[in-house]
């Protein structure tokens, strides 16, 4: 098996083994479907390499939040299965001693830094690309506003505060070498980037 591809066995499957084997919980039916036809839409999918000889089909498979395979799994994730967390659970994620949380980052987080990110503020360094940036985002919000999580501007403004604040967990998350507190013209694009999405 290539690591890679067991690094994500590993993630999901982090201690599992500390629940009871024989506790259950109750489920809706239709809630139930819903996830399963989700899974057998995704195994049809990827279960044969000839849908998706590229990239680009991948990506057209996927989606965004509003349409396409991710779209699923965000309603799933976000709508679906909070229901039916046990509050033991729940109250263990977060916890410096979380059960549930790998110790290892998955591969995909192993980035030094983020130079090598292009989110789309790589080249922003004065105030004169964030300008020009913040131009950008004017104009694709014209186009593709309606793809936008946060599609008014009180959202907008809310989700500006909020990953303002929360910035840095996703540095830290990806194990970068920036700190918000010593902010940069990148900074500044990256939370207008990141309010365009952040719940």
């Amino acid at each position: 098996m290539n690591t890679k591809s067991k690094d994500v066995n590993e993630q999901i499957e982090f201690g599992l083994d500390s629940i009871d084997s024989e506790k259950t919980i109750e489920i809706k039916l239709k809630d139930f479907m819903l996830i399963y036809k989700t899974f057998q839409e995704f195994n049809r999918f990827f279960h044969q390499p000839m849908h998706f000889p590229t990239i680009e089909d991948i990506e057209v498979y996927l989606g965004n939040k509003d349409s396409g395979a991710y779209s699923m799994i965000s309603k799933i994730y976000y709508q679906v299965l909070d229901k039916y967390l046990p509050k033991e659970i729940e109250d263990k994620f977060g916890e410096e001693n979380d059960p549930f949380h790998c110790p290892d980052y998955p591969y995909y987080y192993k980035v030094k830094s983020d130079e090598n990110i292009d989110d789309g503020t790589i080249r922003v360094t004065d105030r004169e690309s964030f300008s020009a940036f913040v131009s950008n985002l004017l104009n694709e919000y014209k186009k593709e506003g309606s793809k936008w999580e946060n599609k008014r501007i009180e959202d907008f403004i809310e989700g500006i505060s909020a990953y303002a604040q929360d910035i840095d967990g996703y540095y830290e998350n990806m194990k970068f070498d920036t700190s918000s507190d010593t902010p940069t013209w990148r900074i500044f694009a990256q939370i207008l980037k990141g309010a365009t999405v952040y719940e």
